[in-house]
Formats: C-alpha cells, sequence, structure tokens
C-alpha cells in the first residue's frame, strides 16, 4: 500500500504535465485562389506575395486578361511567363501539407498555338512524387477570341499530403518549346495541418 501511495502522486502529476501537442490543433482550410485581389501594375514584374492564401509561388505572377484567353473569375491569373514554375506549402510547421483539388489553365502563345502538354509534379511530404500530364488545345486563326476558353481540370486523392507542386509546358507533338506562358485560375486547394 506504501508503494501505491507514494507512486499516485508521481503518476498524477506525469499525466498532467503538458505534452509537446497540447498547443498543436488539428486544421484543414480550403481555398480558392482567384488572384483578383492582388495587386497588378504594367509592366510589371508582378510577383505573387508570399505565403498567398498559405502557399509561396515560384516564377508565377499576377496577369490581367489582356484580350486573348479570359481567365474563369473576375480579370486576373496567375501565368509563369516561361511555361514553368511551382508552389508550396511552407517549412514550418512540418506536419502541414495541402491537397490539390482543381484549377482553370491554359497555355498562351498566341494564335497560331500548337497543342500543349502541361507537365504536373506533386512532391509529397513522405518523398514520394506523384505526376501528370494535361494537354491545353491548339488554337488555329478563323475563330473569334471568345471561342478560346481557359480548360479545368480535378485531381484525385492522390494529389493530398503534398508539399510543393511543379509545372511546365511542352509541345504535345514533339516535346519542343511552345514559347509561350502556362495560366492557372480558381486554384483550389485544402491545407492540412496534423499534429
Amino acid at each position: 500500500m506504501f508503494v501505491l501511495t507514494s507512486i499516485l502522486p508521481i503518476i498524477t502529476l506525469a499525466l498532467a504535465a503538458p505534452s509537446a501537442n497540447d498547443n498543436c490543433r488539428p486544421s484543414r482550410t480550403t481555398y480558392v485562389a482567384q488572384y483578383d485581389d492582388l495587386p497588378f501594375v504594367e509592366p510589371g514584374p508582378n510577383p505573387i506575395p508570399p505565403h498567398y492564401n498559405g502557399l509561396s509561388y515560384t516564377a508565377f505572377q499576377v496577369d490581367q486578361y489582356d484580350g486573348f484567353i479570359l481567365p474563369t473569375s473576375g480579370n486576373q491569373w496567375t501565368m509563369a511567363f516561361g511555361g514553368s514554375g511551382n508552389f508550396s506549402g511552407p517549412a514550418s510547421p512540418a506536419k502541414q501539407t495541402f491537397q490539390l483539388e482543381s484549377f482553370s489553365y491554359a497555355c498562351v502563345a498566341g494564335i497560331p498555338q500548337p497543342e500543349c502538354a502541361i507537365s504536373i509534379w506533386g512532391w509529397k511530404d513522405t518523398g514520394k512524387i506523384v505526376k501528370r500530364v494535361i494537354t491545353f488545345p491548339r488554337l488555329d486563326p478563323g475563330h473569334v477570341i471568345e471561342d478560346f476558353k481557359m480548360n479545368k481540370t480535378s485531381f484525385a486523392r492522390e494529389w493530398r499530403d503534398l508539399k510543393s507542386v511543379g509545372f511546365s509546358i511542352a509541345r504535345a507533338d514533339d516535346g519542343g518549346d511552345v514559347f509561350g506562358g502556362l495560366a492557372l485560375d480558381d486554384v483550389k486547394y485544402t491545407i492540412t495541418t496534423k499534429c
């Protein structure tokens, strides 16, 4: 009995001691990045500010509708003018990842424009890489501007637990240069913070 009463206060203190995760609150926040709330000035550059809606962008800038392909919402989108770029979640907290859900996209190189292959890579927190290739159709002369629209795609569950997503464009027919940019709009994703 003496041993039990001696150990009982120690066990009680150990259970009451704060743990490293006491301040952690798991969370999930869904965003739709439309870029219309960001400043745009001519002639630019117009970089996307760090941690915009929880993500940081490399090589993407804010761009406005110029009369060619209309953004799917508002009059601004994000554009990687060289055709490649990425966005990433913050390095801290370490247990924060995101799930890519959908976006609208266009290759923008003028008319005529060959069919464009967009390679997308997702780097997971485990080190695993997921990859997907989507296409944007060729644009031929003889159409009214209103015929040229952004396409939309969505992503399966394998595109969750991501730390970063990268993009590059090439000609779909021979892998050559498109000499244009990659436009994205209405990028939907969910950021998850785990404990």
